[in-house]
């Protein structure tokens, strides 16, 4: 997430953006997308808001350290956003919508805070178009079952193709639909990633990989991802969808 820009994850909304507006950025993380929207929209101020407190504190010190006076952090939850009706230009979220269980009940909140004449822009990942090479089956499962784990956290690894139609759903009057693929260089940005997902479920308790059928453990999962890091022909191209929705 560090390695993430306004201009290299975030370039569908800027037509969208102007100076002086206000603008939400919803899972905004270590706030380096959030900057960059900053930038853009001055003397406008952005808000970012993350449910991790450790994120957001992240995200206060690169504010600081880049001098950025027009950006504000907050820790919460977009099921619940802590602004009045009315209160923002335009909202933005990047890699976030694949992550909820409620998608619907999220929109339904990013409307309520919006303008009349306000704007949204969503980016998620869908996990159906990624390209991999050399496509191994440990590494296949590997990636498969990093799917299984959001999926059984609530999440939808193909919600990317759903943006057009859950914005259509929770109320917005007309959108806009784009995609486009990342390429992972070095693979290690990806595969590390992955890797430490599933380190991470591996110390659950509670066995996180019930009702996955698999003949690899998940160490050895891990093991496949880092290995295949390491091969010189080796890709990883990632879709990612992009939707804005404009109230009417």
């Amino acid at each position: 997430m560090a390695q993430r820009t306004v201009e290299s994850h975030g370039a569908f909304f800027i037509p969208h953006l102007y100076p002086g507006m206000k603008l939400l950025d919803c899972g905004c993380g270590p706030g380096t997308i959030t900057l960059g929207l900053a930038g853009i929209i001055f003397p406008g101020t952005v808000t970012g808001i993350d449910r991790e407190i450790s994120q957001i504190n992240i995200a206060i010190e690169n504010a600081k350290k880049q001098g950025i006076s027009n950006a504000d952090f907050i820790e919460g939850s977009i099921y619940n956003l802590p602004f009045p009706d009315n209160s923002f230009d335009a909202v933005f979220s990047h890699a976030l919508f694949e992550h909820l269980a409620e998608p619907l009940k999220a929109l339904s909140e990013i409307k309520r805070v919006l303008k009349p004449g306000g704007k949204v822009g969503i980016r998620s990942p869908d996990w159906g178009g990624f390209l991999i090479a050399p496509e191994t089956p440990q590494v296949k499962e590997a990636i498969a079952f990093y799917q299984f784990l959001q999926q059984q956290n609530g999440g939808n690894p193909y919600v990317g193709r759903e943006l057009k139609a859950l914005l259509k759903k929770a109320g917005f009057s007309n959108s806009e639909f784009s995609a486009s693929y990342q390429c992972y260089e070095p693979l290690s940005q990806a595969t590390e990633y992955l890797a430490f997902r599933i380190e991470a479920a591996e110390k659950i308790e509670g066995a996180p990989e019930k009702g996955w059928s698999s003949k690899l453990t998940l160490t050895q999962m891990v093991e496949a991802l880092r290995e295949w890091s390491h091969h010189p022909d080796g890709i990883f191209a990632q879709s990612w969808c992009e939707a804005v929705g404009f109230i009417g």
